[in-house]
């Protein structure tokens, strides 16, 4: 299939929003699954995107990231880009470009700028009841589990087909698959009852989902905008909260991750049951993450030089070194 023309798309969406001054665009570079631009318009500067679809992999990113940033945009939220405006059938946006260079320092004012975005959206969750969920959305224990478990079966795919893949194999054998039957013994022991209960819509969040430093921008003035939510919409806040404090291209250090906590758990009816659910699910997130990580390893997959896979063995076995950490907290 042709790829669209992105000169062309970025034409007719600035025709939509009645800007007709000639234009330019820059590619800019970052994007994995999706392609932008900056696109130049007279004085003004919007951020052109164009959303990754494939027959395997259908999910609806250009709808799912517009009606969340529209949300938020209907609440005054202006800590993400404003959308202007999209053509589905070429599955190409036009955003708000905000100007401004990944933090390189994360400090505790940005855990709090953190956590009130999530709070100012959350605050409103009742205006939201149309937003779908996130892509993986987990509302009961069994369904985390599963969710999880899949992961864990795929690494079956990973072959030795080089001295880094041998590398990643044993690792796998030896390390992460016991650590996973660990963990779905402890959860197993649960009773059916509370596996299967479903979280109640009063006790769900709305979550940017791939949310986390990695995805937000340092402005001049030093302060912070977050981008990418292709996959936002509802969840267990625990997940939300395990995902934000163990997102391995920005590790929070254990300090600034307890003061995240400590700031979103109590915005919740029930924060005891989340904390509860947050010690149950924390070291299966892990372990997810410890399998995302190896991803690069996959037959096929094509090698992305930002993520070589030496960095990606090393931020596995991390994650499974805190799901070790995590497993001593709680003897079973």
């Amino acid at each position: 299939m042709t790829s669209p023309d992105p000169s062309h798309a970025s034409l007719q969406l600035l025709t939509q929003i009645g800007k007709t001054a000639s234009s330019s665009l820059i590619p800019l570079a970052g994007g994995r699954n999706n392609r932008v631009w900056r696109v130049d318009c007279g004085s003004e500067s919007f951020l052109l995107k164009n959303y990754f679809w494939s027959e395997s992999d259908p999910r609806d990113r250009l709808g799912q990231e517009w009606a969340f940033l529209d949300f938020l945009q209907s609440i005054g939220c202006g800590k993400a880009p404003a959308p202007f405006a999209k053509d589905p059938s070429t599955r190409f946006a036009l955003l708000e470009f905000i100007s401004g260079n990944p933090p390189q320092e994360i400090g505790e004012s940005d855990i709090l700028d953190a956590a009130e975005f999530f709070a100012e959206m959350n605050a409103q969750r009742a205006f939201a009841k149309n937003l779908p969920p996130v892509s993986e959305a987990c509302f009961s224990i069994q369904a985390h589990l599963e969710t999880t478990a899949a992961r864990i079966n795929r690494l079956q795919q990973i072959q030795s087909t080089s001295e880094e893949h041998e590398q990643a194999v044993l690792f796998i054998r030896d390390t992460l698959l016991p650590l996973g039957h660990e963990l779905r013994k402890r959860i197993e022991d649960i009773p059916d009852s509370g596996r299967h209960e479903i979280l109640a819509p009063s006790e769900r969040c709305l979550s940017p989902s791939d949310f986390g430093f990695h995805n937000a921008l340092r402005q001049s003035d030093g302060t912070l905008r977050y981008v990418d939510f292709e996959y936002a919409g509802w969840d267990d806040p625990a997940k939300t909260l395990i995902d934000f404090t163990n997102q391995p291209d920005r590790l929070l250090p254990e300090k600034l991750a307890a003061h995240f906590l400590k700031k979103t758990i109590p915005l919740f009816s029930n924060p005891d049951a989340l904390h509860q659910r947050l010690t149950l699910l924390t070291p299966l997130y892990q372990i997810k993450w410890a399998c995302i990580c190896l991803n690069a390893f996959f037959p096929g997959r094509p090698l992305d030089p930002t993520r070589p896979l030496a960095l990606q063995l090393s931020r596995s076995k991390i994650m499974t070194s805190r799901v070790s950490t995590e497993i001593a907290k709680t003897p079973h």
